[in-house]
Formats: structure tokens, sequence, C-alpha cells
């Protein structure tokens, strides 16, 4: 068809054709109920006046194939009021279920570097009858026919319409008005990009709010509270409250109120949410997992969060209510957190109040009882604490920033009355405290009344409320000083002793600048009190020397490099004390060396000095050492290792030979035993052989896994005999109970080179069968893996062969099971030394889990082969050359792994060039080209889409035309991606604006960043 066939024969046609879709819209807009109705719908045929000049500008004149050529010969233009009224139309189906769309004729017109930042903003569909309409005797004659839809507000469409008029049907011609209409155009451009557009989007903004007003009116008129209690499951609990998070409560006139009347609801919700199973979620696409009591809990947390500041105290008593039953303890901290926001100093809550709220709390604690209290102790140590703060923080939220800021709390009365109370509670729970966990805990509490403000200038009357609470709580402790632990003391010895210099500088200062100097004085007073009065304990001092990494001795008070000197100090008098002990006071010696033993491992640095004493003391008094082993009860065998060592050192063989036996008999310690063979330079072979039998005998786990550790680290040395046997059988004990904790001790240790270098092939199985038993292949386990693919890749192969087989098998394990980690740290070296055997190994997988294979064995061979390798990828295509569907479909589940990366070009064309008919080939090949990964920024995924249209401009020059047919489409295809993605985040940003615009501004009219 050229022009004049269009203007004598075909225009009615067309003018016809633009009519029927136009009818077809308006009635399936009027059946779809959930959809805006539009403004108006337009249609027309193309006038040739308007087609003349189009076709002259692009020099199509004599055009045959004009039906091609021009895709707007038929028109039909919908006109929506609002930007969400579009939005909502372009995400419903109606035009696909209506209309043929020819996608690849799709556009989004936007303000893009893509289209020169034209102005114009619409969406247009091309589209055909569907061909059920076109069997109908009153449609045949549209077939073939294409129509093009358009889909814009009623402002664009003004604006459009307008320009269109002036600039593009301007009858002014070249050679005058040339400047004039440069301004005239730019006028233009000024309207859409000042006026229109942000009209656009306050008018969207306008409605999204108004119908999120009748969504919480909604709730409201239909008692929340009623909805709540007769809720039968969690699906809709949670529904009434997300909706009365989102909706109700930011619309609410009277929030105290309101909220007084949820408390017990909210509550009730949770306690029946509890009692209540899951139900499934029905959907189109089959049933999900339904709401669990978690996720109610939680969003009633979130709820109470949201409005702590109408009702303090009901907030504290709901939020109490839940803690007090919740099982689950993550939700539990969450609890935590929210009573930590409830209670903590805020800026704009305090310009108002002061610490009237921190006081109605920390009332409100009190008048609980003690059992009540306790009931619910992190709850209330958090209360307490946040009221003995000295700092005060702020927020203030905008579009794209937040601005925190960080003061000193004002100087008061009230807050020295708030931190009283606070601090008088927090000494009634330390004294209520029944172990050293829980006194830790308060103290740590405590401390917080002793901090000044971190990050801000701060009053000399807050500094000397400061200090006096500190001298208040060290004399607190100091009259509790003799009930308490060693571990306590030792504790707080360390934190008075980094209090003291502060305080000590104060009390230096003759102008008293602060004004403190009597409160500072008063507070060295008090530590020197403390500190003298717990080490008139000798005992104390000893243990002080012998366990932990807080202590502090005399020089430290004195001498300020003495830290640098302390672990000499610490081993010198540890040796004197040797020296000391005597028949006299052997049995005082043994109940202090039993004591320090019971400490609990809280560092490693806890027993480093108290180990070599134990080992020197049995190497110099074996005797001693003797009769205290007789004695001991487990916490001092745990010592068992330097006990051996130091006797195996000492001049009396018979007793540590004796020993060695006697603990072999006893079986209760044969980890300890190990231990001592594995990091003493004994040598005993047989014995240790029969230490592993015993073990294995004895089903000791820890006790093999410590054996097994010894052989790996001194695998082909006088210290074992027969070392493969001994690791075989110390495996396949492990192995039967599916125990690979030894992992965790082995992966470091730099001695095993030898086994591994005589690693055999039945040996490597059972430790690959070991590590199959981890449901995760931590850093640990690839340690051990990159060590064994050094000399054997294959079996590696194997072994993640065998885990994607056990993930596939398991499905939706609840104990999560993760065959391949996310990404390797070393191993990948020596997978991808050969392609050929992990491309071998690759094909069976995919024979196996075809489904999921891009995601379990597709995601592993990526990972062995990051950034897709030159050789790697030359070895994917030569499969694609020579391979067939299923190969291609293989690489393809591959590549799509590596978020477009352009070193899988060289493969991606491969399997262009063969299979350019294949529209799931070519599926496969865009998204392999499109993945991004992670990307930064507000139009991050546009300029990611930029990046790998530029990137196929290669594809133009290569020699196959099947290629350069794929990149010119595909180019189109990113062009709409861009434009679709622009437009996205465009809304996303200006909506966030309008979110935070009443807020940004001050008073006066200025905001925040000082322009007015």
């Amino acid at each position: 068809m050229n022009i004049n066939d269009y203007e004598k024969k075909l225009f009615p046609t067309y003018e016809a054709f633009a009519k029927t879709v136009r009818f077809i819209l308006k009635k399936a807009l009027l059946a779809a109920e959930s959809l805006p109705q539009p403004q108006s719908i337009q249609c027309r045929a193309k006038r040739i006046d308007s087609l003349w000049r189009r076709l002259t500008e692009n020099g199509q004149l004599d055009t045959q194939i004009l039906e091609s050529d021009r895709l707007d010969l038929a028109g039909a233009r919908l006109i929506f009021y609002t930007n969400n009224d579009v939005e909502r139309f372009l995400e419903s189906r109606l035009i696909s279920d209506n209309f043929e769309v020819e996608e690849d004729s799709t556009r989004i017109h936007h303000p893009t570097t893509e289209n020169k930042e034209a102005r114009y903003r619409a969406v247009h569909y091309t589209v055909r009858l569907r061909e059920d309409r076109l069997r109908l005797p009153e449609y045949a004659r549209f077939a073939g026919l294409r129509c093009e839809i358009q889909v814009q507000t009623i402002l664009n469409h003004a604006w459009s319409e307008t320009s269109h008029d002036i600039l593009y049907k301007s009858k002014l011609g070249d050679g005058y008005g040339e400047r004039a209409m440069k301004g005239i155009t730019s006028r233009f451009e000024r309207i859409m990009d000042k006026y229109l557009i942000p009209a656009g989007f306050e008018i969207q903004k306008a409605q999204q709010e108004y119908e999120q007003v009748l969504q919480g009116k909604e709730l409201f008129d239909k008692d929340i509270a009623n909805l709540l209690d007769n809720a039968q499951n969690n699906n809709k609990r949670y529904e009434i409250l997300l909706g009365l998070k989102d909706y109700a409560i930011p619309n609410d006139n009277d929030l105290p109120a309101t909220y007084e009347g949820l408390q017990g609801p909210l509550l009730r919700a949770v306690k029946a949410a509890r009692a209540t199973e899951p139900v499934p979620i029905e959907t189109t696409y089959g049933n999900i997992d339904g709401y669990t009591a978690d996720l109610v809990t939680r969003l009633v947390v979130e709820i109470a969060e949201h409005l702590r500041y109408a009702d303090v105290t009901g907030t504290l008593q709901l939020l109490i209510d839940i803690y007090r039953d919740e099982p689950n303890d993550a939700i539990r901290q969450q609890i935590v957190n929210a009573v930590q926001k409830l209670s903590e100093y805020k800026s704009d809550v305090y310009n108002k109040v002061g610490p009237m709220f921190q006081m109605a709390l920390v009332d409100y604690l009190a008048s609980m009882n003690d059992a009540e209290v306790d009931s619910v102790r992190p709850v209330a140590l958090t209360v307490w604490t946040e009221a003995i703060q000295s700092d005060i923080t702020g927020e203030k939220w905008k579009a794209r920033s937040v601005v925190l800021s960080t003061g000193a709390i004002p100087a008061s009365d009230q807050l020295r009355e708030v931190r009283d109370k606070a601090i008088k509670a927090l000494f009634a729970a330390f004294d209520r405290s029944t172990d050293d966990a829980q006194k830790r805990t308060v103290l740590s509490a405590l401390d917080a009344a002793t901090r000044t403000p971190h990050q801000a200038q701060y009053s000399n009357e807050l500094l000397a409320t400061t200090l006096k609470d500190a001298t208040r709580i060290v004399n607190f402790v100091t009259e509790r000083a003799k009930a308490l632990s060693y571990e306590l003391l030792q504790h707080l010895e360390h934190g008075f002793f980094y209090d003291y210099p502060r305080a000590k500088g104060f009390t230096a200062d003759p102008q008293n600048r602060f004004g403190c100097q009597a409160e500072a004085e008063a507070l060295v007073s008090a530590i020197f009190k403390f500190r003298d009065i717990i080490n008139a304990d000798d005992r104390f001092v000893r243990y002080k020397v012998l366990v932990g990494f807080e202590s502090k001795y005399p020089n430290h008070w004195t001498d300020e490099k003495f830290a640098y000197k302390a672990d000499e100090y610490r081993r010198r008098e540890a040796n004197r004390y040797i020296d000391e002990i005597n028949a006299a006071n052997e049995s005082d010696w043994f109940d202090l060396i039993a004591r320090c033993a019971e400490t609990k491992l809280e560092d490693s640095a806890t027993f480093p000095i108290f180990g070599n004493f134990i080992r020197n003391l049995a190497e110099r008094k074996p005797e001693v050492a003797d009769r205290f082993l007789a004695k001991a009860l487990d916490d001092l065998r745990n010592f068992l290792p330097g006990f051996l060592t130091g006797l195996a050192l000492s001049g009396r063989p018979d007793i540590y030979e004796r020993i060695l036996e006697t603990e072999l008999e006893s079986a209760k310690n044969f980890t300890g035993i190990a231990r001592h063979l594995r990091y003493s330079d004994v040598k005993k072979p047989d014995f240790a052989a029969r230490l592993l039998k015993h073990a294995i005998d004895r089903g000791g786990s820890v006790a093999v896994i410590e054996c097994l550790l010894f052989a790996l680290e001194h695998y082909g040395t006088e210290k074992i005999a027969d070392a493969d046997t001994f690791v075989r059988d110390a495996l396949n004990f492990l192995n039967d109970r599916k125990d690979p904790r030894w992992v965790s001790g082995a992966w470091y240790l730099e001695k095993v080179t030898k086994f591994y270098e005589e690693l055999t092939p039945e040996r490597t199985v059972q430790v690959l069968q070991n590590l199959g038993y981890l449901r995760q292949v931590n850093y640990q386990v690839e340690r051990v893996l990159v060590r064994i693919a050094e000399r054997q890749p294959e079996a590696v192969w194997d072994y993640f062969g065998s885990r994607l087989a056990r993930e596939a098998a398991d499905g939706d394990d609840e104990e999560r099971f993760e065959a391949v980690p996310f990404q390797f740290h070393g191993l990948e070296k020596e997978l991808s030394k050969d392609p050929q055997l992990a491309i071998s190994k690759g094909l069976s997988w995919f024979a196996q889990d075809r489904e999921l294979f891009e995601f379990r064995g597709g995601r592993l061979l990526s990972s062995s082969f990051p950034n897709c390798a030159t050789e790697f990828a030359a070895a994917l295509a030569e499969l694609v050359k020579a391979g067939i569907d299923t190969e291609a479909d293989f690489v393809l589940a591959i590549l799509r792994n590596y978020c477009g990366e352009t070193s899988t070009y060289v493969v991606l064309k491969e399997i262009v060039s063969r299979f350019p008919d294949d529209p799931g080939k070519m599926d496969g090949v865009r998204s392999s080209i499109d993945r991004t990964g992670v990307v930064s920024g507000e139009f991050g995924l546009a300029e990611a889409y930029r990046v790998k249209k530029k990137s196929l401009t290669e594809w133009l020059a290569d020699e196959r035309p099947e290629v350069k047919a794929f990149a010119e489409k595909h180019i189109a295809e990113l062009n709409l991606m861009i434009a679709s993605e622009q437009r996205r985040a465009e809304t996303e940003r200006e909506m966030r604006n309008r979110s935070y615009d009443e807020d940004d501004k001050s008073d006066d009219g200025v905001d925040n960043e000082g322009e007015r």
C-alpha cells in the first residue's frame, strides 16, 4: 500500500478500525469495575496532510509498504485524569486481553537521553484484532490492520496537543521567526518541567492520601477491636493489623483515645495468634504459606512502637504483656528494642515534656512488685538504663537523607530525680540477682550513669551529676565487696581503674574551672577505698594474677607504662607462687587452684597464665601435682593436658606413666590426653593408638576428633604409627555418627601438608563423605577442599555433585541445606584449572536437575569460573557449536549467573547464530545480557541498562546476520526498558519527595538546607 491507496481507498477503513478499537476499549473498561474510567477515549485515522509531512521528513514518500512503515495509521488515545489512573490501567491486562499486542512496537515516551530528553510522555501500544474477533463478519475487513493505542494523563494530553499544533504544525516555514520558535520551544519545555509534571505528581499524591484515608475510615467504621477479636486465623489478623498500621493510625484524629481502646485487642490478637496454626493462603497460582504467630506478634510490636508516645505507660504494659509469654528470642529482642525507643531521650519529645516520659516509665515499674519486674528483667533494665543516660538524640528525615543529631541532656532537678529513682531500682535489682551474669547486666546498666555525653558539649552541672552518681555506685559495690565473686571484683576494679584518671584530672584543677573538684575528689577516694578493700584479700590478689585478662596490680595505678610489663609481672609472680607451695599450705593452694579452674571461660585470654602455672607446677613439683590431680573435680581436670605435659618434663617419669595409664583406664578425660599428645613433645605412638581405640569403644566423639586432629598435625612423624590406619578408624567412627566437627579445628593447621600429600583415594572418599554431612560449605570447609583439589579435583567436583543431588532430594527441608556457597574464597583457583572436567560434570548434573540447574549446578560452575574466564568461555562456545538443544540450554543456565558480563558474549553470540528461531533460547540470551547484579543510585538500574545497550554495539559489526539482527532488536528493547525504569524511578523519587515536603520546611518558609 502507498499513500495514494491510503487516501483514495483505505482511509475510511482505517477510520472505521480506529472507531472499533475505541468501542472495544470503552466496553472493556466499563466491564472492569476495579479499573479507573478515563476522561475520554479519542480515535482517528491519520490525516493525509499529516501523513504526507511525516513520510517526507523520513524520506519515505514513495514507500509501497506504508502499512509497515507507519504503524499509527489508525490511532486511539486513552486520556486518564491522574498518574495513578494511568498506572492502574497499565498494570492491568485489559489491552493484552482484548487485542494482539505487538511487543516489539510498544513504546514508552519519557524524557531520556535515548530520545533526546523529549518532553512528550505517554505509553504507546501497537495492536491488532484477535483472531476470534476477525472471524466475525463485521470485523473481517480489519484483518492485518494495526492501531496505535496511546495512554496518557489529561495534563500530558493538553501539553502534547497544544505543543504539537504550535511546534510541529508550524506554518512559518524557513527563514522567519527562528529565534522566537526556539523561545516558544523552551517555554513549552519549562511548562512541562516546572508546572505540569509537578502538578501531576501533586494530584497523584493527593489521590493516594485520600484513598488511604478512605481505607482507614473503612476499618474505623467496622470497629477494629471487634474485627481483631473475631478474626478466625492469622492471615485475617495480619491483614487487619496491616490496615491499622498503614491506613487507620496515620489518619486518626484522637490517637490517645483510639490507642487506649486498642491495647486490649492487640494483646488478645497476639495470644490468639500463638494458639492458631498457620492457614495456607489460596492464590491463582496455588497455595502459599500463611502468616505465622511470629509475624502477627512482630506487627503488633511495630504498631505499639509507632504509637508509643500516645500512651507511654500503656505501651510499656502492652510490651511487657507480650514479652512475658513470648517464646521466640528474636521477637523478645525486638520488644526490648521497642522499649529502648520508648524510653530513650529524644530531642523533639524532650523539648515539649522534658524527662516526664522517663519519670512515668520508671514510676510505673516501681508500682510493680519485685517478682513481676524480675519476670521481665531485660525490659526493666532497658527502661532504667535509658533513664540515666546523659545523651539526647534526634533525627530529621528527608526524602534523600536523614540528619542525625546528638547532644547533652540539660541538668535539672527533674533529671536528677529520674536518675535517682532509676539508680535505686538498679541497686535493688542487683541485690535480687541470683548469679554473676545477672549482676553483670545490672553493673553494665549502672555504668551509663557514670558517663558524660560522647559527642556533645555538656554543662558543669551534668558533669557534677555523673561524678556524684559514679561515687554512689562505687560506694554501693564497696559495701557488698566481701560477698562478690572474684570474677566480679576483677571486672569492677578494671572498670574503676579507667574511671580514676578522669576523676583525678578534675582534682588537679586549682581554678576549679568545671566546678566539680569536690565531687571528683569524692570519687577518687571511693575508688581507692574499693581498691584497698578488695586487695586486702591475698587470695584474691593471687587469683587475679593467675586468671583473667582484666587484672590490675599495684604498679598499674602509679606507672602508666606498666601495662606493657603486666604479663611479665604475672609470670614472675606465678613462678614465685610455685616456690611458696609447701606441705603446710598445700591444701590452701589446692583450694585456690580449684577456684581458679572454676572460672568460666569468657575469652581466650582468660587462662594462658594459669595453664602455664599448672604445667610449671607439675614439672617442678610433680608430687604436689600428683596429689592435686587425685582429688581434682571436673573443672580442674579440664587442665589435664598441662598437668601431663609438666609431668612428662619432670624428673618423675613413674608418676607421669602411672597417671597416663590411670587416665586412660578411667576414661574420664580422653580429650585431655589427646591434647597433651598433640601439643607436647612426647612421642608415644603405641599409646596414641590405644587412646583412639578406647575413645572409639567408649563412643567419645570429642576425644576421637581430638585424636584425628593429632594425627593430621603429626602425620608421617614419630609421634604416630600407621597414620593412615589411625585416620581411617577415626573417620569411620565419625562418619557412622555423621559428625564433621573436626573441620573447625583442622582448617587452619599449617602442619598437615604431609597428610594431604599422601592422601589416598580411599581416604579422600572418607573425608568427603564426612564433609557431606555439613549443611553449609563455609570458609573452613573450603580450606580443606582446596588442599584436596590440589591433587584430586575430580573428587571435589563429585563431592559437590552429591551435595547438589541431596539438595534436589530434600526440597523444602525445614533445616536449610545449602549445597553450594554463595561464592568461593580460594577453591575456584583449583577447580578452574580444568574447564572440560567441570563441563562434563555439569552436564551430568543438568541431566538430573534441568529445571533448577541454573540455581544449583549452574551457580557452582559460575562460582568456579568467576567472570567467565576466557578458557571457560571458549570451552562453552565450542560445546554450543558441537552440541544440540541440550548443550545450549545447559550453557544458558550457567551464563545467567554472570549478570551479563561481556566475557560471556562470545558464547551468547554462538547461541544466537545457531538457534535464531528458537524463542526460548533467545529469551535465555536476553536474560543473560540483561541481568545486572547490584546497582546503586535512584536511576542505577536505568544506567545499568544503558551500559548493556552500549556493550551490544560491537554485536552490530558481527559478520553473522543473525547476531546483528538480534543486537538491533535487543537494543530497541533496552531503550524501552530504560524508559520504563526511568519513568518508575522518577515517580518513586517524586512521591518520596512529597511524603517529606511538609517536614522539610521550617516555620519561616526556609527549608533545612537554608534555601528559600
